[in-house]
């Protein structure tokens, strides 16, 4: 017998000084078709009305779990979410991210026709600060295209798509706080070794791009070292080795880490990244493609790793691969390189 007291699926919320778009998210949730779900707001120590907001929210819906707490981070505070969440599924959804209305139905009946699914992700359309659609992006994926995608740091779903089990990522030890601008990523490939990880190519969220992203500080650097780091960890775990994310100490692990940066920094891969993001970025927010395709091209042409900038775009990049093979010829000598 169900019992309708307990939730089917936490929705799983962080928020740091989110005020601007966070009643939109929280609409967009409690509007689903399906209801049986939880919606876990966790304040990471906001400065604005962040927390007002969530408390108003919760006077008014009891399906909302507000959650105070001191600033630590995405990835730990996503990790209180998950220690209070009741759902056997967690939906993840960023606090300037919307959810289309069958978000919940769609994701929850496609795990049940797929027993074996552990991670599901979906298509979105990405959407600008004034909430106009820019571009819809879905793909054919399957369980194998996913892992090398995750693998080759290729495009893969959004963080604010992601339905997983809840059992599991308690059993992974949830979000590695270690990684900072990439948790995301590591907890993905921490589930490539787990179980299946499944795509639905229908739009069911929608993703903000705007310049405060977390994602575009320091020109997307930090982010970058992080997925690498990430990559090489998981990939030496997954060949028997140490996984240095997790079983090294914290002095290693940061010196694990400037290798990385000084690897990625050698290889020319992070000049080609920013290439691309400045591409990107130059028509995403040009007032219309043919003014973005008009200011990109200038660019591209004058760059000499075009042809290489093609192909890891194609195929993703080798970098994580090349570094995880050096770093097991050569061990703790890698750091005096």
């Amino acid at each position: 017998m169900i019992n309708n007291n307990v939730p089917e699926i936490s929705v799983l919320m962080s928020c740091y000084n989110g005020a601007h778009w966070l009643s939109d998210a929280i609409d967009s949730v409690l509007s689903q078709t399906f209801k049986n779900f939880e919606l876990i707001l966790v304040d990471d120590g906001s400065k604005d009305e962040t927390w007002k907001i969530i408390q108003n929210y919760a006077l008014k819906d009891k399906r909302i779990v507000p959650v105070s707490k001191q600033n630590t981070g995405l990835a730990d505070s996503l990790n209180v979410g998950i220690s209070r969440a009741k759902g056997k599924w967690i939906a993840r959804l960023d606090q300037d991210d919307l959810c289309e209305k069958t978000r919940l139905q769609e994701q929850r009946d496609f795990v049940h026709n797929h027993p074996d699914i552990i991670l599901l992700g979906s298509g979105f359309t990405e959407i600008t600060e004034n909430n106009n659609d820019v571009k819809r992006k879905f793909y054919l994926m399957s369980h194998k295209i996913l892992v090398w995608n995750l693998e080759h740091r290729k495009r893969f779903f959004p963080h604010s798509s992601a339905f997983y089990r809840t059992d599991i990522v308690r059993e992974i030890g949830c979000y590695n706080t270690r990684i900072s601008r990439a948790e995301d990523l590591r907890l993905w490939l921490e589930f490539s070794l787990r179980g299946k990880i499944a795509y639905i190519p229908k739009l069911l969220i929608k993703h903000r791009r705007h310049s405060n992203q977390m994602s575009l500080h320091d020109s997307g650097k930090r982010q970058f070292y992080d997925a690498i780091a990430s990559i090489v960890s998981h990939l030496l775990k997954k060949s028997g080795h140490k996984d240095p994310s997790v079983d090294f100490s914290e002095k290693d692990w940061n010196l694990f880490l400037d290798w990385i940066e000084k690897e990625a920094d050698k290889s020319e891969t992070l000049k080609r990244f920013n290439l691309w993001v400045d591409v990107r970025d130059k028509v995403f927010f040009a007032p219309n493609k043919l003014i973005g395709l008009l200011r990109i091209i200038p660019v591209l042409f004058r760059q000499k790793g075009l042809f290489i900038l093609i192909l890891e775009k194609i195929f993703g990049i080798s970098l994580p691969q090349n570094l995880k093979r050096k770093w097991i010829n050569k061990g703790f000598q890698a750091f005096c390189l």
